[in-house]
Formats: C-alpha cells, structure tokens, sequence
C-alpha cells in the first residue's frame, strides 16, 4: 500500500480536479446554444476576449462570484446571465448579483439587510436617483474629504453604472422613442471604444469594432428619415436578431442567427476567433481556486506529519503539493498565450506567481534538501493558498488581463526586472515563513531540537542569500529600465525606496547573522520582520498614490495590509519571549 500511495494520490486528484466544471454544459438541438455565444468574441477595455470572460469579470466585480442563483436554488452561469440581462428578460431584473455591505448605504437606499448581501437591480431601482445624486456629492470631495460613507456610496454607484453601461450598449433600438434617437446616437458615438462593449467585429467595409447599439442606430429607418443614412450591417442584423429571439424564447431563430452571425464573422475576420475557445476553456478550469484548496490540505497533512515525525503524510503532501503545482504551472501559462505578455503585469498577476515561485521553492527544499523533514511542505503550501486567496480579492477590480499602461508595455524589462524583482519578493517571504514556523514550534511545542533548529535556520540563511541575490539585481534593473523610460536612473520614488529597503534589509540579516550579533532565534526574528518590509514595497507603496509607480491603488488592501503587519508583529514579540518560557529545548 505504501508503494502505491502516491499513484492513488494522483489518480484521486485527476478525478476531483477534472470531475466538474472543465466541460460545458450538455445541449441539445432543442435547447439555447448559451455555450456557442459564450465563445463569441467582444472587445471591453482595449482587450478582445470571449463574452464568457466578460460575463465572468462583470459578476465578479458586481458579486464576488462568477454564477447566479435564483430563487428556486438553481446555478445559472455568468454567460447565461448576461445573456439574459443584454436582451432584456424580465427575470434578468431580479438576479440578486450586487452586493452592498455598507448597512448606511443600505439604509439609504431603503434597503433591510438581508443575508449575503446581494441585491437585484429591481430591488434598487426605486431609489436609484438616491444613489446617483450621493454619489456625485461624494465625488465633489476631494479624497481626504471623503468619509467611509462617502467611499461605500462611490463603490456601489460604480457597480450600477458598470451595470448600466453595459446593459445599454444591447438596447433595442426599437424601443426609443424617435425624438430621443439623435441624442442616444451621439451618446453612443462619445462612449464608443473605451466604456461600452464593442461586439461586432471590423469587416470588410468598417475597419473598427463598434457596439451594437450605435451600429443598429445607424440602420434604423428614423435616423435614414433624418437623412443619416448607413448601410444595413448584416453582422449586426443577424446579432440583434438572435437577442430579440432569445428574449421572446425562440430557441430555432436564436440558434440559427447565432450560426449566422459567427459565419460572417468568420468569412470576414477568421483571426477574431483566435484563442477565445481556449481562454473559455481557462475559465472553466479554475485552476488557481482548485490548486488553492489543495495546498491548504497539503499543509494540514504536513503539519501532521511534522508535529507527529511521521513521513507517511509529508510523503503524501508533497506529491499533492506536485499535484497542485501542475495546473498552477499550467494556468500561468495559459495567462503568459493569451495575454502575450509575461507572467507578471499587474498585482493580480504578481500573486499568482509569488505563490507559484514559493510553491516552486517548497518542492526544491524537500526534494533535494534531505533534512527539510517537511518544512518545504509547510512554507509553499501556506505560501501557495495565502497568495492566491490574495489573487481571488484582486480578480475582484475586473479583468486581469487588461491592457498595459503604455509605460509599462514593454516585454523585454517585463520578462527581466519584474519577473526577478518579483522572485526577490517570494525568497523573502519564504524565509520569513519559515521564520515564523521556527518561532512558534519553538515557542509551543517541544518539536525544535537541536537538528530541526539547525536545519531551519540553514534553510532560511540560504534562501535569505538567495533574496538579496535576486532583490538586489532587480532593483538595479529597475533603474535601467527608469532610465530607459524616464531618463534617470533613480529618483527616490516610493517603489524605487521600497525595493532597496529589501535589499538592506536581506543584506542587514546576513551581516548581523556573520557578525555573531544574532543566532538562529535571532536571525529568525529578522526573516519575521523582512515580511513587513515586503509587503510594503510590494501593497504599501501604491496606497500612498503617488510617485510614477502609483498604477497598483487598490482601496481595500490598506486595512489587510494592516491586518498583515500587526500579526508579524505579534510573531516577533512571540519570538523574543524569553527562552526560559520555550517548550522546546535547546534553543538558540
């Protein structure tokens, strides 16, 4: 049984990692083809992707979820949601799918609080002209002005005008009113390209993607009356067709104008098609959440298996731990073809590979440091399910694949200065992890002998060499690529200050490990403390909004980042307690 344990581990795995969710529902002849449109391609936020990725990215930011459940318990999909909300189904109005946790906000808004937090559009829109006039009362302050109110009422508007914009760029032309045509025309016109979806593709006789809305307006016969005269778009026909049969239920007319719509598409522009089947099928998986999962088994496992000196679950967890880093290895490849750019671009993207490294890091120690006894298992499984359960907060500001600022689109300091400066990161917090496991085993339990003592801080002295190594190149690569971009090489920026903090720092523990003014306790303590300078170089600094770094804002990573920096700082007060008060003995 023991030979075979790690080929059950992997058959087990396979079966629950591609058991559900990887394959689209089943549909027949006779049912609405909702994974065909999901595949249809749309352009939002400078970016071409399936409206399966769109559909997603919208719910996530209104609900913090990717699907809906109705009333009755049933789990729609993000596509189907969407579909039915941008053709205008009535029970699309009553998806609870926008969550409001301010009880202020609520209130306001006449609203009871309810459990979850999630809200239908019909729920709110008696009050809706509340919410839009407190909104643009907040945005008239200035940012220090503004209250916690004042922020729960800007973050809720936003989700309402996500909602609308996108909502509106689907309206039925035939639905306005013709003294209101001109004006929702030149709405459409101001709005086209940046802020509404863009679903008809660039053909033959327009070289542009344009919205549905103003591409049917253009066809309408009460605009050509008023002498605004546009060639009728067969795309944009046979796409405005299939919403209205799919609103009035007309499975064979939505089916057939769906097909028809993709093969124009396809006769004049085969290339948009590109990579969206794949980029659905990466939806599908959820690599990140299921890898998340396992990795927080594996620690359990491990720390079992540690606690008790058992190899039998170390064993196991760590051939979970391969398990669980494939798909991970996988996804960010997935992300590397379909973005065209590598691995890390944004602070979405920076965690996912954080955790991969570190992942990366763990399996190394076990595998080839003989007297690791587990430890790697414990700092990239806990290392893995901290940072992608980061990753999943951060998916909530939208697509995290969006365009590139234009100073930072460029693949080659891309590949080379973030990709090292962001390892810098993972080999710091890998030896502050393992600092923090030094800690409290010596602290409450009696697992820290004098082998396990020393063979932890080995493990945090050479990944603490390994830190500095690769902080300290990045952060000079950071300056040839400031020079490179803004004509100086170093300018005291607060990202530039903080990327050298992590080089002293890393430098400040190997100097007071050499010059004996520490020991093992000690310089775990230090590693401890190098999480709190990373954390700021890698979250803190883009709080403070300003500096040419300041494109990683994000509102509600202060009071998390807070959260972090108290519970290392607890860890280090833990660690200085007197030895007389350790469980384990001998310690240094």
């Amino acid at each position: 049984m023991k030979k075979h344990i790690s080929t059950i581990i992997v058959v087990l795995f396979a079966v629950w990692f591609f058991q559900s969710g990887v394959k689209p529902p089943k549909e027949t002849a006779t049912d609405f083809q909702i994974n065909a449109f999901a595949h249809l391609p749309v352009k939002y936020e400078g970016r071409t992707k399936p409206m399966d990725t769109l559909a997603r990215n919208v719910l996530t930011v209104l609900s913090d979820k990717q699907s809906v459940r109705t009333a009755d318990g049933e789990k729609v999909s993000a596509s189907k949601w969407l579909l039915d909300n941008i053709s205008g189904r009535p029970e699309a109005m009553n998806y609870k799918v926008f969550r409001i946790e301010s009880l202020d906000v609520l209130s306001s808004l006449g609203l009871e609080e309810v459990k979850r937090f999630r809200y239908s559009y019909a729920d709110v829109a008696p009050n809706i002209g509340k919410l839009d006039a407190a909104s643009r009362a907040a945005y008239a302050k200035s940012e220090k002005q503004r209250d916690l109110y004042d922020k729960q009422v800007i973050k809720t508007a936003n989700k309402f005008y996500l909602y609308q914009n996108i909502m509106s760029a689907f309206e039925d032309p035939s639905s306005i009113q013709q003294e209101q045509l001109m004006a929702v025309a030149q709405r459409y016109m101001r709005l086209e390209g940046f802020s509404i979806p863009l679903v008809i593709p660039p053909n033959s006789g327009n070289e542009k993607w344009r919205p549905l809305m103003s591409t049917l307006l253009a066809n309408h016969p009460a605009m050509q009356s008023m002498g605004h005269i546009g060639e009728p778009d067969p795309t944009a026909v046979a796409y405005g067709v299939m919403l209205a049969a799919y609103r009035e239920g007309n499975v064979a007319l939505f089916n057939n104008s769906l097909m028809e719509f993709g093969g124009l598409v396809m006769a004049d522009n085969p290339e948009v098609f590109r990579k969206l089947s794949f980029e659905c099928f990466y939806n599908r998986l959820g690599a990140f959440m299921k890898s998340a999962q396992l990795y927080l088994l594996v620690f359990l496992l491990s720390c079992f298996g540690w606690m008790t000196r058992k190899p039998g679950p170390i064993k196991a967890g760590l051939t979970l731990m391969i398990c669980a880093f494939i798909p991970h290895t996988f996804a960010i490849i997935a992300r590397v073809f379909l973005s065209g750019y590598p691995p890390v671009t944004n602070l979405y993207s920076s965690a996912i590979f954080i955790g991969w490294a570190a992942v990366g890091a763990g399996i190394i120690l076990e595998l080839v440091y003989r007297k690791a006894d587990g430890m790697g298992n414990l700092v990239g499984s806990i290392a893995g399910f901290v940072t992608l359960l980061i990753a999943h907060f951060l998916a909530g500001d939208g697509d995290t694949m969006a365009m590139m600022r234009a100073v930072l689109d460029t693949r080659f300091w891309l590949a080379t200065h973030v990709i090292t400066v962001t390892l810098g990161y993972m080999a710091t917090f890998v030896a502050g992890t393992i600092g923090i496991f030094y800690i409290f085993a010596g602290l409450f339990s009696r697992r820290l002998d004098t082998e396990t003592n020393e063979n932890m801080y080995r493990m945090m002295y050479g990944t603490t060499c390994f830190a500095l190594l690769l902080s300290f190149v990045g952060t000079v690569l950071g300056g040839l690529w400031a020079d490179d971009s803004w004509g100086r090489f170093w300018g005291w920026d607060p990202k530039e200050n903080g990327a050298l903090l992590i080089v002293i720092w890393n430098a400040i523990m190997l100097h007071a490990r050499y010059g004996k003014m520490v020991a093992n306790r000690g310089f775990a303590v230090l590693a401890v403390a190098g999480n709190i300078v990373t954390a700021w170089s890698w979250f803190g600094v883009n709080q403070l909004s300003v500096g040419l770094h300041s494109y990683g804002f994000t509102s509600s990573a202060t009071f998390w980042l807070l959260v972090f920096v108290c519970s290392q700082l607890l860890v280090i007060f833990a660690g200085l307690v007197p030895l007389r008060l350790w469980k384990s003995r001998p310690v240094q």
